[in-house]
């Protein structure tokens, strides 16, 4: 089964490398592309008019390859099916939130109050596929499982919602999104194998194979962008898959990175509203945030050098491999 898997992510991501360029022509054809917001980082003033919504085409490659490549071997299973359906529809709530933007030139997009409903009622939907496979109402943290009964609907709609957004929040240089998320998945991959769900690896090889495509083009100095189509796919999908496999809380290792991206964020609203109230202005912990940005204006410090995107990428990349590693580890040796 894992031939199996590997034959399916090779397909996808050769299907993505032949894809990808068409999309970008299609953007080019159109003269559609995404606007940078960022002022302050001036190397991302190039990126302007370059083609986004990327993630459209690994995104549906690996829906279909993994649909087909379950329905075939016999692996259409709930935990493939809770997977396989959050990856597609944060896509498709991505893809709705992109497509004002790009399209219909409504820079909001999607409002707040509408992505957050359309992610409650997917989280819904989710528990309720979920619900039909084994330990459907466990959490479990190491060795300990906690049975939460209905409260586990809570709990799968908080964990979808955030994951997916501190996955949208850490797309935002050339490269970084698509690798990181390839580790995290990497490792989801290594507990796939080791508890025999070979329906869930195919769904996540799949993917990999798409990233990986993917990158061929988004890696500095990136050809397209992934947008919101392919970020809120593959956070919503990480957090279904820490749950099909039941180890949701290696997610909070594995995703250190997404971590630490939401957490430099909330720290620094925090941080500015508290200062403003009293000292009567906002200050900053960070250059910039998300923290990568702050990376990329004055290094760990802020007051250093500036660092470049590959420099940025392989710092956060590594931060990614070795909390992998250390997940594995715990769980197995």
């Amino acid at each position: 089964m894992l031939l199996n898997g590997i034959v399916a992510a090779v397909i996808t991501m050769i299907i993505t490398i032949i894809g990808i360029p068409r999309f970008i022509m299609f953007f080019h054809k159109k003269k559609l592309g995404g606007q940078p917001t960022l002022e302050d980082v001036k190397q991302h003033a190039s990126k302007a008019g370059t083609p986004t919504m990327g993630g459209f085409v690994f995104v549906v490659v690996s829906l279909v390859v993994s649909l087909i490549a379950a329905l075939v071997f016999g692996k259409f299973s709930p935990a493939f099916i809770t997977a396989w359906w959050v990856f597609a529809m944060y896509a498709v709530i991505g893809f709705l939130d992109d497509f004002l933007k790009v399209f219909k030139q409504i820079n909001e997009g999607l409002t707040a109050k509408q992505k957050m409903l359309a992610q409650i009622l997917i989280g819904i939907v989710s528990y309720f596929i979920y619900s039909h496979g084994e330990k459907s109402h466990i959490i479990h943290l190491l060795s300990w499982e906690f049975n939460i009964g209905i409260f586990f609907s809570i709990f799968i709609i908080i964990w979808l919602v955030g994951w997916s957004n501190a996955v949208n929040l850490t797309d935002g240089i050339d490269g970084l999104a698509s690798i990181t998320v390839a580790i995290s998945l990497t490792a989801y991959a290594v507990i796939a194998v080791a508890h025999q769900q070979y329906d869930v690896l195919l769904i996540i090889l799949s993917v990999i194979g798409g990233l990986l495509g993917f990158f061929v083009f988004n890696h500095k100095p990136a050809k397209i962008f992934m947008g919101d189509v392919g970020s809120l796919a593959l956070g919503g999908m990480l957090a279904a898959l820490s749950m099909a496999l039941h180890v949701e809380w290696t997610l909070l290792l594995i995703g250190l990175v997404y971590v630490i991206e939401t957490g430099s964020v909330m720290l620094q609203v925090t941080y500015f509203k508290w200062t403003k109230k009293r000292y009567g202005e906002g200050r900053r912990i960070f250059r910039m945030t998300p923290f990568h940005h702050h990376l990329e204006l004055g290094g760990l410090s802020g007051n250093g050098q500036n660092w470049s995107e590959w420099k940025v990428d392989a710092f956060m990349w590594s931060i990614a491999l070795v909390t992998s590693v250390v997940t594995l580890v715990l769980l197995y040796l």
